[in-house]
């Protein structure tokens, strides 16, 4: 007895196991059921790119964790996806405008951390610098809070962090790190893919050890040789992977020159604009030359009204001061403004989409209920999309007419009480016949029996006329083979489409 009630404990745990498992869906079927899915992934990517993963390190995480619980979900069929992934939109969203704002916050910061990595810091003092991206971290995560006056006290620190670490590395660029990217260029063929550039890391190389021949003290002079060097061969490097990815393109001398004259026009654009490449070369790049010398003048100039502003009044430094402040709160408050606007779009898109599910959930309960109205042999129920069509079996017109007959009225009441399930939707009714007799006979046929049911749908079932359409396609869509009775018999039918508007 005891073993019994064992076997059956095990038997109703195993019973109960298999029928909470939910099958898991194909990638295929996530990808159609959740398009937006592939294209927040995408998104994420991309902000990635643009830096929002460091300046609004907080929010990035979170919307990362949330489309990664979305795509888990939607891979289980939930309906919890839909609402979180969502969730994980907002978050980007919101991590990408705070980014934004610490572009502007952080402008000077940044400028210093990517000399730095210019400079090789972060490889050479990794630690150094991975504390002074913490805390860069830090300061985005305090103004995606609103906290802009705890960065403002705080980043011109971290910008001389930065500067700090760039001094630092360049000091300690030597002849061995000079040497060993001489080494990386020759082995990625820059001797002859770039043999010129390579050329001169070679000889400041020589340069710099020449100098501390001489003179052991001249560690200075040295290391600038050195680091010259090194510019040089990893200059090298570069032009040669360009070089040959030029090559492995098969680009034409002609696609070459557009490549270059756009990747000029791109570099350019922020500060110039379109550039002019129907001028000859020498003109663009005298034009670029010109526009940058104004643009180096009107920098002095601005720094040198700077410069007697601040050694003007202390009222009228006071008065820049609170115009500035005025600015910022202006901005402040127009960035809260524009959160707000984003919360109520997003909340008017829930509810829009939670509209559309409903609908869902209306039509197909409602394509639950016609298949029940029908009997095996009287039709086949089928979905389309929001659409519904009944392929009806169960007509039996005399042969070669086109009368109703009294014995297919029970089918015709069904049809219509299937179309009531659907207001407002359009109704297609058409007729199908096998292959026998001659085409046009089938035709016509086919056209008068489904033009005299939708007649029927309309005078007796009180559809409006003008949602009700017929025609007959005579033996040209056949479900089945002809050669049979019973294929013959299931090409003979008249289907009722319910289009939903």
């Amino acid at each position: 007895m005891e073993k019994n009630l064992k076997l059956a404990w095990v038997m109703a745990t195993v019973l109960a196991t298999g029928c909470a498992t939910q099958a898991q869906l194909s990638g295929s079927e996530v990808a159609s059921r959740y398009p937006e899915l592939a294209s927040l992934q995408a998104s994420l990517a991309q902000a990635k790119e643009e830096q929002v993963s460091l300046l609004a390190p907080s929010l990035y995480s979170r919307a990362k964790k949330q489309l990664e619980r979305a795509d888990g979900l939607a891979a289980e069929g939930s309906q919890k996806a839909g609402s979180v992934l969502a969730e994980a939109s907002s978050l980007l969203q919101k991590a990408t405008e705070s980014t934004s704002v610490a572009k502007d916050e952080l402008a000077t910061v940044l400028l210093a951390r990517d000399r730095a990595i210019a400079a090789g810091a972060d490889r050479r003092f990794h630690k150094r610098f991975q504390s002074a991206e913490k805390q860069l971290a830090k300061m985005g995560d305090l103004i995606a809070s609103g906290k802009l006056w705890a960065v403002r006290e705080d980043r011109q620190a971290l910008a001389q962090s930065y500067v700090s670490l760039e001094v630092d590395s360049l000091k300690t660029s030597t002849a061995a790190e000079a040497a060993d990217m001489i080494k990386q260029a020759i082995a990625a063929e820059a001797d002859e893919y770039a043999p010129e550039t390579l050329k001169k890391a070679q000889e400041e190389l020589n340069l710099s050890r020449k100098v501390l021949e001489t003179d052991r003290t001249a560690t200075d002079k040295a290391a600038a040789r050195a680091q010259m060097s090194y510019w040089y061969a990893k200059r090298a490097l570069q032009v040669t992977e360009i070089i040959k990815e030029i090559k492995q393109s098969h680009m034409s001398d002609e696609q070459v020159v557009l490549w270059y004259q756009s990747q000029l026009s791109h570099a350019v654009a922020p500060v110039i604009g379109k550039l002019d490449f129907s001028m000859s070369n020498k003109a663009v790049i005298s034009h670029i030359a010109a526009n940058l010398e104004t643009l180096k003048k009107q920098s002095s100039d601005v720094v040198s009204q700077l410069s007697q502003t601040q050694t003007g009044s202390a009222s009228l430094l006071a008065q820049k001061e609170a115009e500035y402040n005025a600015k910022l709160q202006e901005a402040e408050t127009r960035y809260l403004q524009i959160l707000e606007r984003k919360d109520k779009e997003l909340a008017s898109l829930q509810s829009v989409i939670d509209e559309k599910r409903k609908r869902e959930e209306e039509i197909n309960n409602t394509f639950i209920g016609v298949q029940g109205l029908f009997g095996e042999k009287e039709a086949e129920v089928y979905r389309q999309g929001n659409n519904v069509l009944i392929r009806a079996y169960g007509f039996s017109f005399p042969s070669g007419k086109s009368e109703i007959q009294s014995g297919n009225f029970p089918l015709l009441n069904k049809i219509i009480q299937a179309v009531q399930l659907f207001p407002g939707s359009a109704v297609e009714v058409s007729g199908h016949t096998d292959n026998r007799g001659s085409d046009s006979f089938n035709m016509k046929l086919s056209d008068e029996r489904a033009r005299k049911v939708g007649r029927f749908l309309v005078d007796v079932g009180n559809i409006e006329s003008r949602r009700v359409s017929s025609k007959g396609y005579g033996k040209q869509k056949p479900l089945a083979s002809n050669e049979t009775a019973e294929g013959r018999a299931a090409n003979r039918r008249v289907e009722i489409l319910i289009v939903n508007r």
